[in-house]
């Protein structure tokens, strides 16, 4: 399955749009905010559906995965008539990854969840400008559901 998500966003992987990363039994696909959402925004990008199509269509293929998508921000703080806090932004933009992906109604729901951790889970510290946007993201962790 990493195998195949390598070739299929390989592109997106060298402009470094997308990150893969392994980590114990799990696959963490890292979608950047520079191609999936506007600054303050949860509406997705036209940039970002090819890759999310892509990741979808390798998603079916594995029925026996669990997938959690994961909102994050930087520090910088937000409140907006539509965002309250980086909280809400963090989470409506997991949602609105989720509700995308779901559009194919091949896909059990149920395998499904959606977090958002706001501006805590950084991946680097939010003492620039760079670093911040590495840090505004939406993760999805691909594991598999273990049998009791």
């Amino acid at each position: 399955q990493a195998k195949e998500l390598e070739k299929q966003l390989s592109e997106e992987i060298q402009k470094g749009d997308i990150t893969l990363k392994r980590f114990h039994d799990r696959l963490i696909i890292d979608i950047g905010e520079k191609i999936s959402f506007d600054s303050g925004k949860a509406e997705l990008k036209n940039d970002v559906m090819p890759a999310l199509q892509k990741i979808t269509v390798i998603l079916n293929n594995y029925p026996g995965n669990r997938i959690i998508i994961e909102g994050h921000t930087d520090n910088v703080p937000i409140s907006t008539r539509r965002f309250r806090d980086n909280w809400q932004l963090s989470t409506e933009r997991a949602l609105s990854v989720l509700y995308y992906i779901l559009r194919e109604k091949n896909l059990n729901a149920s395998r499904f969840s959606a977090a958002g951790y706001g501006e805590y889970n950084p991946v680097v510290p939010n003492d620039t400008p760079a670093n911040r946007s590495l840090n505004r993201r939406v993760e999805l962790l691909i594991e598999p559901v273990v049998a009791n």
